[in-house]
């Protein structure tokens, strides 16, 4: 593993009274009214001041870390934050982590729901403390001496430039196993970069967290398909092992009537073509289908385009859509409130109407919701009276699901599934031998640190499965 330089250390603040740790150091945000009218940043980060106060809360239990999927050790840097010594948390952040800057503006931060300051007032503001320590160094290499072992020969192919893949791929150039990573997208990031809005991610952050990784000799081929422009056998002739980090990219259809005139889109569609700049408006109103974070990030992005009235249609209630109960899914929906998208809870459109062959309009129900032990509860359309609403533009955030094209169909028929996730062991090994797999492939979370723990996990896998006389050295963080 990477050596790391340890910074002196300053005088530590003075222990907060009691009282003082349930209330959280407010983060600096742009009022709805502007930042709706364009794609910048609009959280500002911690200043310093401000982030030993917030890491000074810390009761240091560390609690959180069951709920970090790539275990980082929360209150280390934590405290390193509080001790005014952000680069010290970097380097903490950087032992499990390869994507700081990334995980710091969009991380899921599942800790935060387990901080016990949490039970009675204000949980850590744990991810903009990662923010924070990350923005505090620009080049990563003055903060950490990662020296790659020598080349060992070995090569492996990695299907997706997203989290799992980068992180993988860093990992894998540490222990002179040589990563070459295929892309279908001309950019790097997969989903984070096409899918995530830059008001939440900004493109820079992402570039700067890849050239750090190939900066390590990590090998990029864009604008490559696996499965047409290089086949997939090929890459098991040519590589030691393969990884498959494929992001969810087919989209699951609501399929009502209508939908195939033009002005529907589906949010993985719509958000990348506003990405590539390929879409750029949206009319006056609009409709997005759904209600998870790519609902919206689809409402949200549609006021940016310049709609005047977007409204978030889904089939259950606001306590049953995806990713509640968590602090993460009630700040998405609260800032979403905030800058005037409307919500239309337990309703089910049934047609889509359309003039000249463009949206027009959506016909809907209303639902009843049926309680199931042990399940969210299941909506049933009330069809004895119907509902419309004039729109523009429809968005269908209805969800999506792995493309498996690219395989070969004796590979399919090997690979065990899970539902419409690959089977993996606690190494990330497929029921093929030399091929793993992880990210949104494998992971019914479908998140970036997931997608991290996934990576770090099959590097783990790889090396075992490439030198298995040194098996005994590689492990997995528990």
């Amino acid at each position: 593993m990477e050596e790391f330089k340890m910074s002196e250390k300053k005088t530590p603040p003075k222990p907060l009274p009691v009282k003082d740790r349930f209330k959280r150091v407010p983060i600096k945000m742009r009022s709805p009214e502007e930042r709706i009218h364009d794609f910048d940043l609009y959280i500002h980060g911690y200043t310093d001041e401000e982030a030993r106060a917030e890491a000074a809360r810390c009761l240091a239990c560390n609690v959180c870390v069951k709920g970090c999927p790539a275990r980082l050790d929360i209150g280390a840097y934590v405290r390193a934050i509080a001790d005014g010594e952000p680069k010290n948390a970097l380097q903490i952040i950087l032992k499990d982590l390869p994507l700081p800057t990334i995980c710091g503006y969009v991380c899921t931060h599942n800790c935060e729901d387990l901080c016990v300051l949490g039970r009675r007032g204000d949980p850590i503001a744990i991810r903009h403390l990662k923010r924070y320590a990350a923005e505090a160094v620009e080049d990563y290499s003055e903060v950490v001496e990662a020296t790659p072992k020598p080349d060992t020969g070995k090569k492996v192919a990695i299907i997706g430039a997203g989290p799992a893949g980068l992180t993988l791929a860093y990992r894998l150039a540490l222990k002179g196993v040589k990563p070459v990573i295929f892309d279908a997208l001309p950019y790097p990031g997969g989903t984070m970069y096409v899918g995530i809005p830059p008001y939440r991610l900004p493109r820079k952050v992402i570039e700067k967290e890849v050239e750090f990784i190939k900066s390590f000799g990590v090998e990029f081929r864009f604008n490559t398909r696996v499965g047409e422009d290089i086949p997939f056998e090929k890459l098991m002739e040519e590589y030691d092992a393969v990884f498959i980090g494929v992001g969810n990219h087919r989209p699951r259809r609501v399929e009502c009537k209508g939908s195939d005139c033009s002005g529907v889109y589906h949010a993985l569609e719509f958000l990348r073509g506003v990405a590539l700049g390929e879409i750029k408006e949206v009319g006056r109103r609009v409709a997005v289908i759904g209600g998870g974070f790519t609902a919206m990030d689809a409402a949200r992005v549609s006021l940016r385009l310049g709609a005047e009235k977007v409204m978030v249609l889904y089939r259950r209630r606001a306590q049953d859509r995806p990713g509640y109960p968590s602090s993460n899914a009630e700040e998405e929906l609260r800032e979403a409130e905030e800058e005037g998208i409307e919500f239309v809870w337990t309703v089910t459109p049934f047609e889509y109407t359309s003039k000249d062959g463009h949206i027009s309009g959506i016909k809907y129900w209303k639902n009843r919701m049926i309680e199931v032990p042990g399940k969210r509860a299941r909506p049933e359309p009330i069809k004895d009276q119907e509902y419309f609403v004039e729109v523009d533009t429809v968005i269908e955030a209805t969800g999506q699901k792995i493309n498996f094209d690219f395989l070969p169909e004796e590979i399919r028929e090997k690979l065990e599934m899970s539902w419409s996730e690959i089977k993996v062991n606690e190494f990330g090994e497929t029921s093929i031998p030399g091929i793993f797999a992880g990210g949104d492939a494998t992971n019914e979370k479908k998140d970036i640190i997931s997608a991290v723990a996934d990576g770090n996990r099959a590097a783990v896998g790889i090396l075992r499965y490439l030198f298995p006389e040194r098996a005994e050295e590689f492990h997995i963080k528990e």
